[in-house]
This record gives C-alpha cells, sequence and structure tokens, in this order.
C-alpha cells in the first residue's frame, strides 16, 4: 500500500522499543535501589550543570539568551516534524470516495467518476453469490497521490486463499473491462473466528 520498507519499520520499532525498556528498567531499578538512585541523581545533575554551561558559553551576544545549542535543538526538532509529516504523507492520504474519473472524448456528455459507494456495491453483490465468502468490505484510500481501492475478504474456513483471490481478482477484471481500465486494487484475506464457527453451516441469502 505505500513505498515504506518494511524491514526499515520494524527496524525503527526494535531500536525505539529497547531504548524505551532499557530507560524503564534504568528508571525502575533507580526507585527499588538506593545507590542506582544516587547514580542517577548526580547524573542528571551533571547533565544539568553541563547544558547551563554550553548554552552560556555558547550564546550569540552576550546581550542576548539565545545560543547555538537553542538553535541546534530547535534544528532537531524541525527536523523530527519534519520526518513526521514527510512518513505520514508516504503512508497515505486517508479515505475517498472517488476510485477512478474516467475523462470523456470530445462530443461527449463530460467526465465520469466512480464513487467508492458503487464499486463496494458492485462487489459486494457479485461475492455474495460465492459460497466460500463470508463478507467483504471495500474501500479506498489516497496512497502517494493515487486513489486505491482495498477489498478485504473473509473466506470460510478451509477455502484456498489462492482460490479466493483469484476470485476477487477476476470480479476486478470485469470491473476494469466495464470502467475501462482497472483501478488500481489491494486484495487482503482474513480468517478469524467467524470462518470457523461458519465452517459447515449453509450461507443464508
Amino acid at each position: 500500500m505505500n513505498a515504506t520498507n518494511r524491514a526499515v519499520n520494524r527496524g525503527v520499532l526494535l531500536v525505539v522499543g529497547l531504548i524505551l525498556l532499557a530507560a524503564g528498567g534504568a528508571a525502575f531499578v533507580a526507585i527499588i535501589w538506593r545507590p542506582a538512585g544516587q547514580v542517577w541523581q548526580d547524573g542528571v545533575g551533571q547533565l544539568r550543570e553541563w547544558l547551563i554551561a554550553a548554552d552560556e558559553g555558547s550564546r550569540l551576544h552576550p546581550s542576548t539568551t539565545v545560543s547555538w545549542v537553542t538553535l541546534g535543538l530547535l534544528l532537531v526538532l524541525l527536523a523530527i516534524v519534519v520526518f513526521a509529516v514527510v512518513t505520514v504523507a508516504r503512508l497515505g492520504g486517508g479515505k475517498v470516495h472517488t476510485v477512478t474519473r474516467v475523462e470523456g472524448d470530445e462530443g461527449a456528455i463530460g467526465p465520469v467518476t466512480v464513487t467508492q459507494g458503487f464499486v463496494a456495491d458492485a462487489l459486494n453483490e457479485s461475492l455474495s453469490r460465492h459460497e466460500e465468502i463470508l463478507s467483504t468490505k471495500v474501500s479506498a484510500s489516497r496512497v502517494r497521490g493515487e486513489d486505491v481501492l482495498h477489498v478485504s475478504v473473509t473466506p470460510r474456513q478451509n477455502v484456498s486463499p489462492a482460490r479466493t483471490a483469484a476470485t476477487v481478482a477476476g470480479l476486478l477484471d470485469n470491473l476494469g473491462t466495464l470502467l475501462g481500465e482497472r483501478p488500481p486494487t489491494y486484495i487482503s484475506i482474513h480468517a478469524g473466528l467467524r470462518a470457523k464457527l461458519a465452517a459447515d453451516q449453509p450461507r443464508v441469502r
């Protein structure tokens, strides 16, 4: 769905998790063990004194309280904010209601906009005729400036995922033929408690 590398995501989460775990463990030890608590207080005090000395020694002018340390911290915070904004933008722009827009040729009435609701109704109606499909959910979201369709399917237990994917892909091909182009689509297949409970039950229409 996006261009974010999964290994990078997991690596960042691992590093952040280890840092938080280490910080939490150090704080816990400092609370329950007095010598460790004293070391913690001494370290915090020394760090505070160093920061004050660094701030006073890097003032831009004797008449101002602004220092290079303050500017550096602001730049670091700005870089973090920019990184967060770029990451969120790459993950997607949220849900949308338009799936595709077909421009009319010369002499046509005009462009035709296909909404997410139309596609959802069409796919749900078509998939409801397949006994191996228990439920379907269709949504659309904007990913890197492009509207992407997400079809989430829950098949019955022991139904081949490849068979389910082929069924959905065939319906999407038919939809693409109808629209003139197949919208970018992400298919996810889920198995849960509902699939297990409905394994041997006939589907009621």
